[in-house]
């Protein structure tokens, strides 16, 4: 057992305890086919409840605290195409100038290195994806910026930018053919190895004086809806109809309307 594309295994404690977990709530079990794997689906369907609000572009926290999996193909081509916009968001490239690198082996390192940037300045030179970046005064990403500013779809965006940055906070656990799904909440964060504790996943935050005086923007209360709704967009392209439905079918809840925020351009 271990945290889908984690490559550590789960501790024997760890297990039982999911186990133990995902044998005391209520569960839809699902067949799911995505990233060349056919898996039984175990769903902590109640999670899906949850009240969120990614808005994303009005939050000043930075949540992308580590280097992600993997960038594919796309993610790097997009990132060379557009390579002073990246670095105006970024300072990746400067900073490697800084290092000593020059043009054409800072595009080597861009085209072949794991995180974009030689091994050696992972955790040294810089403590965290790249991507990374501050815009005005917004934390961002500045594939997904690129990306959006360049009019591209959610589809094509799920597509290029690392698969678990896509779909965080959603928290996937492989156990062979089977994978436990769920949405970290107070009941079961304790079985999330994301850090989740932040005013998107956080209601009660976002109602804190603390937090309004820090974050004077965006997150309005009356916004936070279920994670389902807020992401339905995203699992939906990701795992299919049936997925979604069967969850918002056992939920009872109805979308009217779908509003992709995080992947609309902004002005």
């Amino acid at each position: 057992m271990r945290y889908l594309m984690h490559n550590r295994e789960a501790s024997l404690k760890l297990e039982k305890r999911i186990k133990d977990y995902f044998l005391k709530i209520k569960t839809i079990e699902i067949k799911i086919n995505f990233l060349n794997k056919e898996y039984i689906g175990i769903i902590d369907v109640e999670s899906f409840r949850w009240l969120s609000n990614f808005d994303c572009f009005n939050c000043l926290t930075n949540c992308c605290v580590q280097f992600p999996y993997n960038f594919n193909s796309k993610a790097r081509e997009v990132i060379l195409n557009n390579l002073k916009e990246y670095n105006e968001l970024t300072k990746a490239v400067s900073i490697m100038k800084e290092e000593g690198m020059t043009e054409k082996e800072i595009e080597e390192s861009i085209k072949l290195d794991d995180m974009l940037i030689p091994k050696e300045f992972e955790e040294k030179v810089f403590d965290r994806c790249t991507c990374s970046c501050v815009y005005i005064d917004r934390s961002l990403c500045a594939l997904h910026k690129i990306c959006i500013d360049k009019g591209m779809t959610l589809e094509e965006i799920i597509d290029t930018k690392p698969f678990w940055c896509s779909i965080y906070p959603l928290e996937m656990i492989e156990d062979g053919n089977k994978l436990y799904i769920f949405v970290p909440t107070q009941g079961n964060n304790f079985l999330s190895m994301n850090d989740c504790d932040f005013p998107c996943m956080n209601i009660e935050k976002a109602k804190s004086p603390y937090f309004r005086r820090e974050n004077p923007i965006g997150f309005k209360i009356g916004e936070y809806k279920a994670f389902i709704e807020n992401y339905y967009s995203v699992l939906n392209y990701i795992f299919g109809d049936e997925f979604t439905e069967k969850i918002l079918e056992k939920l009872e809840i109805t979308i009217e309307k779908i509003e992709d925020e995080q992947y609309i351009k902004k002005r």
